[in-house]
């Protein structure tokens, strides 16, 4: 700046020394103020410096936290990997136990989770391609501010008779310009108006036409045969006058089209080969500053909306947490049901030993029965028996999976064992049966197989 100032003091000096023996000259007092309006702009723009970079700095911050952000998604990603190769484990160290408890809740899950970390790449992604065109639009516009200001370091260093010399060709080309603008401009009324009248001459003709025509109409319908000649000359006269208006008014319109060409062209050759004004540098210099103004307010939506992605990630981790403790549930129930399992397939062998020990005391008691001969048993009892170890074999099996069953008797003590036979043998003694329910120990006759076949299936249900 202050290098500035001091060109612009040595060219005040240099204008004055002429200015002593002949008087200053209005063109240099005008590129005086142009160069110092020009000073403030740059003054302006250059205070507008640290702004740019501060919205680079948040850049560079904004590229941090997505970093961040992606090693804590990759993270997640191992953790929800891990989790999925410990439930297959799980699933696979059991295959005699039967299917998975809810596999399918934990694939939802899982899916679910995808689903979100896609969506969140996704708007890293849209966010990222944002701060990257901003970024490319703020280093086009400094890129452009340099450049401006070295053509005003050029237009200072100038020296000043060649600086009088081009604001005098500009004055004369404005001037021109606006001569031309202004013949331009009336010859453009002029043919509106004659065109506005034509197309009021247009449109009476064309409705004498169309009354001359209704006439001649009317007259033929009435029969007059003496007037149709001068009627159909008259029709003719007024149709040669039609056309003839309708081609004078095409090349009025022609010709209008053609001034307005030369007016576009005017209007382009200022901009192609003529030098650069102060004042359109200045107009130059404001389009850049809105443009600027527009790129700054930009910058800060981008902001706000890479807040709310912040706030909406802070929502997404929540809920993965949240999901993760589902998980984490969901494996719990998974070990203790198997755990279940397994006591219940323990059980069931327990059952199983229990049927089998039964099964040796009804054959051994008919074995000792048809030694003494006491009493006959029937043919058909062996095919009772058979059933019986078949149906209780199924109905402990269909009600054991089952949550809702009755409490199963444990094996029982040796002195319980012992009790129960020796009530068993009195009431052998007594009269009662020799076949009891393995269940609930009650006791019937040889003759009730089918009885007692019913009471078991009831009684294990």
């Amino acid at each position: 700046m202050s290098s500035l100032r001091a060109e612009d003091a040595g060219a005040g000096t240099e204008g004055s020394k002429p200015g002593a023996g002949s008087g200053e000259t209005p063109a240099a007092e005008q590129l005086e103020e142009a160069v110092e309006r020009l000073q403030r702009e740059n003054r302006r723009l250059r205070e507008q410096a640290p702004r740019a970079a501060a919205l680079c700095g948040l850049y560079h911050e904004a590229v941090q936290q997505l970093s961040f952000l992606q090693g804590q998604l990759a993270s997640r990603d191992a953790l929800v990997a891990r989790l999925r190769a410990s439930l297959a484990a799980y699933e696979s160290s059991g295959p005699g136990l039967g299917p998975g408890p809810a596999p399918s809740l934990v694939d939802g899950l899982v899916e679910q989770v995808g689903r979100l970390k896609e969506q969140l790449r996704e708007q890293e992604s849209s966010a990222r391609s944002r701060e990257d065109r901003l970024g490319q639009e703020v280093q086009k516009l400094n890129q452009q501010l340099e450049e401006k200001e070295s053509e005003l370091q050029r237009l200072l260093r100038e020296p000043q008779h060649e600086r009088d010399r081009e604001i005098l060709l500009l004055q004369r080309s404005l001037a021109e310009k606006a001569k031309a603008q202004a013949t331009s401009e009336v010859l453009c009324r002029s043919l509106t108006d004659e065109t506005h009248q034509l197309r009021r001459t247009l449109a009476a003709t064309a409705e004498m036409c169309q009354h001359l025509v209704k006439c001649l109409d009317e007259k033929q319908r009435s029969g007059g045969h003496g007037e149709e000649k001068p009627a159909l000359e008259r029709s003719n006269k007024v149709e040669d006058l039609n056309a003839k208006w309708q081609k004078y008014d095409a090349s009025r319109d022609e010709y209008v089209k053609g001034l307005h060409l030369q007016l576009k062209e005017l209007k382009v050759l200022p901009e192609q080969g003529l030098p650069t004004s102060p004042e359109i540098m200045q107009k130059e210099i404001f389009r850049l500053n809105k443009l600027l103004e527009e790129k700054m307010a930009d910058c800060l939506k981008v902001k706000r909306e890479l807040e709310d992605i912040k706030k909406a990630k802070d929502g997404d981790s929540e809920r993965i947490q949240m999901l993760e403790q589902q998980v984490l549930v969901y494996k719990d129930d998974f070990t203790s049901e198997r755990a279940d399992r397994e006591r219940a397939q323990s059980k069931i062998q327990e059952l199983k030993e229990k049927v089998a020990t039964l099964q040796h005391q009804i054959s051994r008691r008919q074995e000792s029965r048809e030694t003494t001969g006491h009493c006959r048993i029937h043919t058909s009892h062996k095919n009772h028996t058979q059933h019986l170890e078949t149906d209780v074999a199924e109905a402990l099996l269909r009600v054991e999976p089952q949550g809702t069953r009755r409490p199963i008797l444990q094996p029982e003590q040796p002195e319980i064992a012992t009790d129960r036979r020796i009530s068993g043998s009195d009431l052998r003694g007594q009269g009662q049966g020799d076949l009891h329910c393995p269940h609930c120990m009650r006791f019937f006759r040889d003759e009730e197989g089918e009885e007692f076949l019913r009471h078991v299936s009831e009684c294990c249900q």
